[in-house]
């Protein structure tokens, strides 16, 4: 007799099957349906079924590089995959997500990086190391890596990278050994610039025009003149006093004596002081004697 996809033929009578997850417990009869019952732990039934009990779970075997992906439920069995280190080369029928066989991936020797690293279904694929870069690990997740720039450091070259190895950098390189550092050159600079501004300020404050004073004391008494003076005060050779006359005699601190006059002369002109070729003192003049009456003319 021919019976519905979703019906068993029992004993000349189509049966109701079971849902996934459970098993039959009682087969139909005339006057009954099919009794299911639900499958105890481990134990599964993945499909719709009329099996008197359900199917035990598989279990994944650590001699063969397997470990649980999932576990078992009363509808699904226990699916396994590859150990890490490991990938699958045999899948479960239409079940991709189940392995049942392992093989150990390929590990990448010293001068070749991984290319293509390995999954769970394929293997690691290598490739050599080209100039320039290196790889001394063997592994399977290691690519080439660049060699290490020295100079980029700013340090010296020992010894250049292979495939295998990388480069080996020395000491720091010291390009100017008598340079100070820039700190101490800017310091330099900048109290060399104070005292330049300095000096200038000085010399120019001490600018100005030659001073001169007169000193003279309350009790002062003129000298006694020359006749000649008395005679001819206007004459112009005893008016002018220079340097060589005796009358202008240099001191340590710019004093001029003369017989009870003393004449401090301070000639400014950017804070250096000297004295001129002519004192340039008008000192007979004021002290000038009239005529007595004994020089007076007789009529």
């Amino acid at each position: 007799m021919a019976c519905s996809p979703d019906e068993h033929e029992h004993k000349g009578s189509c049966c109701k099957k079971c849902p996934k997850g459970k098993h039959v417990s009682s087969y139909c009869a005339a006057s009954s349906q099919t009794e299911c019952a639900q499958c105890r732990s481990g134990f599964y039934t993945e499909t719709d079924n009329f099996i008197d009990d359900c199917l035990p779970c598989r279990s994944c075997d650590p001699n063969n590089h397997l470990q649980t992906s999932k576990y078992c439920t009363a509808d699904s069995n226990t699916k396994c995959k590859c150990m890490e280190g490991f990938y699958c080369t045999q899948t479960s029928g239409n079940c991709q997500d189940h392995c049942e066989k392992c093989e150990l991936v390929h590990r990448c020797p010293p001068g070749q990086g991984v290319s293509v690293p390995s999954n769970s279904t394929r293997n690691t694929v290598c490739k050599l190391c080209p100039p320039g870069t290196f790889n001394k690990e063997t592994d399977y997740v290691t690519p080439c890596q660049n060699h290490t720039s020295c100079s980029d450091l700013g340090r010296s070259l020992i010894s250049p990278g292979t495939a295998e190895t990388d480069a080996v950098c020395g000491d720091f390189i010291h390009r100017c050994h008598w340079m100070i550092p820039a700190s101490l050159w800017a310091g330099l600079i900048l109290t060399l610039m104070l005292i330049m501004i300095g000096v200038i300020y000085l010399k120019c404050k001490r600018r100005g025009k030659a001073v001169i004073t007169l000193v003279t004391s309350e009790n002062f008494v003129p000298p006694a003149l020359p006749p000649d003076v008395i005679k001819y005060p206007g004459s112009p050779e005893l008016q002018t006093l220079t340097h060589s006359s005796k009358l202008c005699a240099e001191e340590d601190d710019g004093t001029l004596e003369t017989d009870g006059v003393s004449v401090n002369m301070f000639l400014e002109k950017c804070g250096a002081l000297y004295i001129p070729d002519t004192c340039m003192s008008y000192i007979s003049e004021p002290y000038r004697s009239e005529p007595q009456e004994d020089d007076w003319p007789v009529p």
